[in-house]
């Protein structure tokens, strides 16, 4: 007999872990992970806790003593700015400028009427005007001066007339295919300037338009009506009809014109730079169309 037993005996009911639980258990354990699942609960128990505290504590400190500017602050910290008004004086500042009068043009040629600086009244606002007018005068004298771009093609001589920098070329045209018994006399063109027509304006076949970047060869524009080109030429812009040909002077072109398919020999002699009083442009059209 148990001495120890007292009362009757109580029987314990089984308890029963759920099956998902037990998964989640040994999951857990086999990837090692029950320690941070255990670090995670004390966590969200301790979390609350400290965070009452912490909003207690505020409450505590504003209930107790306002601290007063002499106990917060040492005296011996304190230091006291002399003030300097002087510094911040305009007239100080502004010194070394000289005033001017807001009513008299400053960047206009000519002197200022009378009549609208007087505001500023006695010899203050004369001598003002006087010393601003004289400023224009000298800046619109100076502004006369200045000569303008050379990239432009002109510039001023010293006679105060502009001067153009063109260029302008000879060329032999032999009409017909230049071969045979009956060859044709060639025809020679001497200082023939931009949009010049060859070879001639009746039949525009080429124009010339301008020479090249290295000044060795000229640029000629190709009409519409060109059938077919024979020659050393090189053909700058267009791909199945050539639009824009640069031809070398010495090197002769032989053009293909119009519905007849008559033929000319165009042939650049020489490349002149020249300077004009004048800007000189051969007229376009048809003759008698200006």
């Amino acid at each position: 007999m148990n001495m120890l037993k007292k009362g009757p005996e109580l029987k314990v009911p089984d308890l029963k872990v759920p099956d998902f639980m037990l998964d989640i258990y040994y999951d857990l354990r086999e990837r090692h992970l029950l320690p941070l699942v255990a670090i995670l609960l004390v966590a969200l128990v301790a979390l609350p806790i400290a965070l009452t505290r912490g909003s207690s504590e505020p409450d505590s400190a504003e209930s107790g003593a306002v601290a007063t500017p002499s106990s917060a602050v040492p005296s011996s910290n304190l230091v006291v700015a002399k003030a300097a008004p002087g510094l911040r004086d305009y007239r100080r500042r502004l010194d070394d400028r000289a005033p001017q009068d807001p009513f008299v043009q400053q960047y206009a040629g000519g002197k200022s009427e009378g009549g609208v600086g007087s505001a500023g009244g006695g010899a203050t606002s004369s001598s003002s005007s006087e010393s601003s007018s004289a400023t224009v005068e000298s800046t619109s004298t100076e502004s006369t001066e200045v000569k303008l771009p050379a990239e432009g093609g002109e510039e001023p001589s010293a006679n105060g007339k502009l001067t153009y920098y063109s260029y302008v070329i000879d060329v032999r045209i032999t009409p017909g295919s230049g071969f045979g018994p009956n060859k044709p006399e060639p025809s020679v063109r001497r200082d023939q300037p931009e949009l010049t027509m060859l070879p001639s304006r009746k039949v525009p076949a080429l124009t010339f338009m301008t020479v090249s970047k290295d000044e060795k060869k000229v640029l000629m524009l190709v009409n519409d009506n060109v059938r077919a080109l024979f020659g050393d030429g090189v053909c700058a812009v267009g791909t199945d009809s050539c639009q824009l040909l640069a031809l070398e002077p010495g090197i002769p072109e032989t053009v293909v014109y119009g519905a007849d398919e008559r033929t000319y020999r165009i042939e650049v002699l020489k490349l002149h730079f020249v300077t004009t009083d004048s800007l000189d442009k051969a007229p376009l059209g048809k003759p008698g169309q200006g």
